[in-house]
């Protein structure tokens, strides 16, 4: 189960997807030159889709015997990684509008749902590589 290397992607994305409710995703300066940072646990819908995802993956990696639907998994947790580089841009907009803001930066937690965009997409490619695999030796029978 953990061999297969659709299995390690799919355990970096879980990874990536749990370090954002520790890492800061964005930081900014209020007026009175105090900081908001803005973690993953903040948002009830951020936080939500997070989990989300992060147990999509996990679900994946044990779904190994039913390869079609590790790969619709794979694919539903690849969008939901989207939605939420989606919603991290529109929360952090809406706090810099909302909050007055001096000046925002992001952080280096906003790096892992692109990461997780990353091991989902190659957790697929790993998926599909196996079953070209199976259908070429099965063609040998």
């Amino acid at each position: 189960m953990i061999q297969r290397i659709q299995s390690v992607w799919l355990l970096l994305a879980a990874v990536a997807g749990a370090l954002t409710y520790k890492l800061p995703i964005w930081t900014g300066i209020l007026q009175d030159g105090s900081l908001k940072n803005f973690v993953g646990t903040e948002n009830l819908l951020y936080f939500a889709a997070n989990i989300a995802t992060v147990l999509l993956a996990l679900v994946a990696i044990f779904m190994f015997k039913n390869r079609s639907l590790q790969k619709n998994l794979a694919w539903l947790g690849f969008l939901l990684s989207i939605v939420l580089i989606g919603l991290e841009i529109y929360i952090a907009n809406n706090y810099e509008t909302t909050l007055n803001l001096q000046q925002s930066s992001w952080k280096f937690g906003a790096i892992m749902p692109i990461l997780m965009v990353v091991f989902f997409f190659l957790a697929i490619l790993g998926i599909r590589k196996d079953e070209k695999l199976i259908k070429s030796l099965e063609r040998l029978r």
